[in-house]
């Protein structure tokens, strides 16, 4: 027997008609585009606090943060909001590990370069079975929530992100990440070279595994 047809769960999924799709998929296509489209630029922004922000002294293993807060420096906003990052992922992970009845991610005691990793690992090649789930709006909808608020903040202070890895063109180190209203795309400074978005995952990969060999 199929699975039970129903809309799309993915946040503002409309029709011509302003209603969502009906799928048997959880979500529909098109939104399943976009919720791995959407990972992969939490993950991205992720990587962005690493690299491009001042990080202030870890505070031991507490993972959540109070959400009604004001920040007195930038560093206190970029380790907040990678913690956040970290969490989001890793309890979908969790979620979805569980669902599948796979192995649990690791524990928030691993240190959150190893949780991020393992959450794009895991996620990025099980959208499909995320949207299935019963919870993959709300995964989608804290996602996008999270993506839009660390734009919002970026936007207004670093608009162009460089990137720790070369561009696959020219190999000079001058990959940028650009976030505009409405677009977020890769593009070397150097040569132009634009990566597209079909080819983002394979980026994204490529960096964690930069980032991870630098802290090795």
């Amino acid at each position: 027997m199929g699975n039970r047809i129903g809309p799309c769960t993915f946040p503002n999924c409309a029709d011509n008609h302003g209603t969502p799709y009906l799928t048997s998929l959880g979500m529909c296509e098109p939104c399943q585009r976009r919720l791995a489209r959407t990972l992969g630029w939490l993950v991205m922004d992720w990587v962005g606090i690493h690299t491009m922000l001042p990080m202030p002294a870890r505070r031991g293993r507490q993972e959540r943060r109070t959400v009604q807060k004001v920040f007195g420096h930038p560093a206190e906003w970029a380790s907040d909001t990678a913690a956040e990052i970290g969490v989001v992922l890793n309890e979908t992970h969790d979620a979805l590990a569980e669902y599948l009845g796979d192995t649990p991610p690791p524990h928030p005691g691993i240190t959150e370069r190893l949780r991020v990793r393992a959450a794009w690992d895991y996620l990025e090649c099980r959208v499909d079975r995320l949207a299935l789930t019963d919870f993959g709006g709300d995964a989608a909808t804290d996602m996008r929530d999270l993506h839009n608020k660390v734009r919002s903040r970026l936007g207004l202070t670093r608009p162009r992100q460089l990137l720790p890895t070369p561009c696959p063109v020219c190999e000079l180190r001058t990959l940028f990440r650009s976030i505009d209203i409405g677009r977020d795309y890769i593009e070397c400074g150097g040569c132009g070279h634009v990566i597209h978005e079909e080819h983002y995952p394979f980026y994204t990969r490529m960096v964690l595994d930069t980032i991870l060999d630098s802290a090795a």
